[in-house]
This record gives structure tokens, C-alpha cells and sequence, in this order.
């Protein structure tokens, strides 16, 4: 019989929580910070703790999650963010340890995980126009800021093995996935790939977010009464496609039922994004705004992807057998999908 303290040495750990007390102290030690609260936000790809310090300040920390993609990128995630907040880009402040590295590893049962720490956004989720208007200009200043960028090279870039291709082997584990439906897959994802293939060379490259579903930036009023956003969470971002960056927003709100089409609301505030994009100094080509229905349904295997290669610590019933054959037919859907000239 094992004693209360013993080890059961067939216990294979798949994904710690750390307790909020246990975060407030790694917190204190490895970034001389004074902290008066702390508790988890939420836990999804990564760990998020909300950090208040004892002089009122607000801050993020998150416990990078070991993920199926590979090593963290941290490095090249803190290294961006400096240069676009130097360059006056509204960012999330990434804030360095005491030693001055961007990250601290800590061992957890499951493996080494990072704990990197950012300043606070405050405000709002982008809802009216406006606010999706301003969203699209910052949107645009990242990325022509983040042109100059010299730093750490991202370890990963989203094309399409990223966002497709891994999503594949990913599926190809999962326990109750029908050989018929893989199948399905397999052709699915390389008719796309031979889709971006004919185009990837008429499209805009930038320094992708990656990850610009809506709810990774706020809006907030500054002292003098000007609207500003700012993004964080560039946990996914790295060199790819304006088609890509664009299109997230995009398929965060369209509907997954039948009809599967953009009502004139969704319509008119995508307008409005595309619009701010241009007014922050973007450029939209058209060859990019016809690679949209590409990138809708490559995002959307690439969401897929994050949520099954997770089974094994956020159960099959996340992303059921049943919910990925329909997501067969959501993605055919989307490649008919028409959209009103940018």
C-alpha cells in the first residue's frame, strides 16, 4: 500500500495548474516584485494569472504550456514586443527578470515551462465600429512597425505545414477518428496546400500576431480622452501572410450553422476593420483579400490542430470524432465564401 507521501511511479503528469500562491512567489523572486494579489484568469493554450503589485501596478503572467508545436518562443516573442513599444506601437509590455532574461524556467512534473511576465492591457474587447476601426489601424502600425525588427528569429513560421500540415498528425492520433474521415482530411489539406502554393506568391508577407481573433486587444480611453488599442498574447506570432492576420477576426464571428454566411452586420463591421487597417497605413492588395476564403479555412484547421493534439489534458470530448467530420462540411462552406470588394 502506498503511504500518503509515497510516489505512485506509474503517475505520468500531463498538465500542472499551478496554484495563484505558488505563481505570486515565483513572481516576487524572479522579478523583485512586491505582489499584493494574484489568481488564475483562465487556463487555455497557456496558464494566465492576473498579478496586482503592492504599489497598485497590474500585470499578466503566464506559465507557458509545453505544446505540441515544440519549443517556446519567448525569446523571439519578448524581443517584438520591446521593439514595437519602442517604436510607439500599442503592445502589452513584456517585463524582464531581475537577471534581465525575457523568461524564467521552472520545473514542473510535465517538463521545464517558461513563466514570462507582461504588463496589464487595460480596457475593453473591440465592439462598435469604431473600436473595430481602431482595431484594424493598430493592427496596421504593428506590422509596419515590426519591419524594422532585428531580434531573436521566431521558431516558427505560419505557412502552411504550420497551420495545416501539423493538423494532420494531430488528427492521425486521435482515438476515435474514423479512417474514412482522416482520409478526408488528407485531401482537404492538400487541395488547400496546393491552393496556396498557385498564390503564395502574390501575397503580402508581414510579421504576423497570429492570433487576432478579437479578444487579444483592448480599447481604452487615455487621459486626454484618445481612443487607443493595444494587442498582447503574441504567443503565435511570427513571420506569415497579411491574408492570415486579416482573416482571424474574420472567422472568430462567422456562423458555423447553416446558412455558414456573413449577415450584413457581420459584413459592415468587417468593413470597418478593413477600413482602419488602410487608415493605420496598410496596404490590402486584392490578390490578398482573394486568398481570404483559403485562409478561413487554414486558420480553422489550424485551431483544430491546438485543440486535438490537447486530448491528452483537456479530454476527447473537446474536439469529439463527431464535431471534426462536421467541421468537414463548415470549411466547404467557407470556400464559398463571398465577400464584398475591401
Amino acid at each position: 500500500m502506498l503511504s500518503p507521501t509515497s510516489r505512485d511511479l506509474n503517475l505520468v503528469v500531463s498538465h500542472t495548474t499551478a496554484a495563484a500562491s505558488a505563481v505570486s512567489v515565483w513572481v516576487a523572486q524572479h522579478y523583485g516584485l512586491p505582489v499584493q494579489q494574484c489568481y488564475l484568469i483562465r487556463r487555455n493554450l497557456n496558464d494566465n494569472y492576473a498579478v496586482r503589485a503592492t504599489d497598485g501596478s497590474r500585470y499578466v503572467a503566464r506559465l507557458c504550456a509545453i505544446r505540441p508545436r515544440g519549443a517556446f518562443n519567448v525569446d523571439f516573442e519578448v524581443a517584438l514586443l520591446a521593439h514595437l513599444h519602442a517604436q510607439g506601437v500599442g503592445v502589452a509590455t513584456p517585463v524582464l527578470a531581475a537577471n534581465g532574461a525575457a523568461s524564467v524556467t521552472l520545473p514542473f512534473p510535465e517538463g521545464p515551462r517558461a513563466l514570462v511576465l507582461f504588463r496589464h492591457c487595460d480596457g475593453v474587447v473591440p465592439d462598435t465600429p469604431e473600436e473595430l476601426h481602431l482595431t484594424g489601424a493598430t493592427l496596421a502600425q504593428i506590422h509596419s512597425a515590426a519591419q524594422s525588427y532585428a531580434g531573436p528569429a521566431s521558431r516558427y513560421v505560419l505557412d502552411g505545414h504550420h497551420l495545416a500540415g501539423r493538423t494532420l498528425d494531430y488528427l492521425a492520433a486521435h482515438p476515435d477518428l474514423s479512417p474514412t474521415v482522416l482520409d478526408a482530411y488528407r485531401q482537404l489539406v492538400g487541395r488547400l496546400l496546393s491552393e496556396l502554393a498557385d498564390v503564395e506568391g502574390t501575397l503580402t508577407r508581414v510579421m504576423c500576431h497570429g492570433d487576432t481573433h478579437g479578444f487579444n486587444n483592448h480599447v481604452t480611453t487615455d487621459a486626454e480622452g484618445v481612443r487607443r488599442a493595444a494587442f498582447f498574447d503574441f504567443d503565435d506570432a511570427g513571420p506569415g501572410f497579411l491574408t492570415y492576420d486579416l482573416c482571424v477576426w474574420l472567422w472568430s464571428n462567422l456562423p458555423r450553422k447553416a446558412p455558414m454566411e456573413p449577415d450584413e452586420a457581420l459584413l459592415k463591421r468587417w468593413q470597418q476593420y478593413l477600413a482602419g487597417y488602410r487608415a493605420g497605413g496598410g496596404h490590402i492588395t486584392d490578390a490578398d483579400l482573394a486568398a481570404l476564403p483559403l485562409f478561413v479555412q487554414l486558420r480553422h484547421l489550424w485551431n483544430m490542430g491546438e485543440g486535438v493534439a490537447r486530448i491528452h489534458h483537456w479530454g476527447a470530448n473537446m474536439m469529439s470524432a463527431d464535431w471534426i467530420k462536421k467541421q468537414l462540411d463548415v470549411m466547404a462552406a467557407w470556400a464559398r465564401l463571398e465577400l464584398p470588394p475591401g
